[in-house]
């Protein structure tokens, strides 16, 4: 009997391990991402958690005259990732003017790990800043991203 606990006991910690294992933490809604890590085109990777939600973005194109284009995983362990990702995010530039996703590449809809890339339309002129804005995902009412443009 001990040695079945045993087994039950190793089997849930790996199940927990593979998920992350960590407890999510809230974060203020409308709160500016943290800034963990850069890519390999030099832009940081910004994060934000709320409603049992991670999320990590990260530009991978920022260029003026080529679509605008972001890496975006999210990671829980409750909620159902099944959100229109092409309907919950906009970019925002330092002008104000606002840009709806052309396209998403990656996880189709559901489950508790996603990730892909969103694309946007090209820039005309080069913007001083963007800011990418997820709205709603797990009742957060907005993850707010923002990036300086060389």
């Amino acid at each position: 009997m001990n040695r079945g606990i045993s087994v039950l006991a190793i089997l849930a910690a790996l199940a927990l391990a593979a998920c992350g294992g960590a407890a999510s933490t809230p974060a203020q809604s409308n709160a500016l991402a943290s800034e963990p890590k850069t890519n390999s085109t030099g832009f940081w990777t910004k994060s934000n958690e709320g409603g049992a939600v991670t999320v990590e973005v990260t530009p991978t194109a920022l260029q003026v005259g080529k679509p605008l284009t972001f890496e975006i995983a999210m990671n829980t362990h409750s909620v159902d990732l099944s959100d229109d990702m092409t309907r919950i995010v906009i970019l925002r530039d330092d002008a104000g003017k606002e840009y709806t996703p052309t396209a998403w590449e990656g996880g189709e809809a559901g489950g508790h790990h996603r990730s892909g890339t969103l694309t946007f339309a090209a820039p005309t002129s080069k913007p001083k800043y963007v800011v990418l804005v997820v709205k709603g995902l797990a009742q957060v009412p907005e993850r707010v991203f923002r990036w300086d443009v060389p």
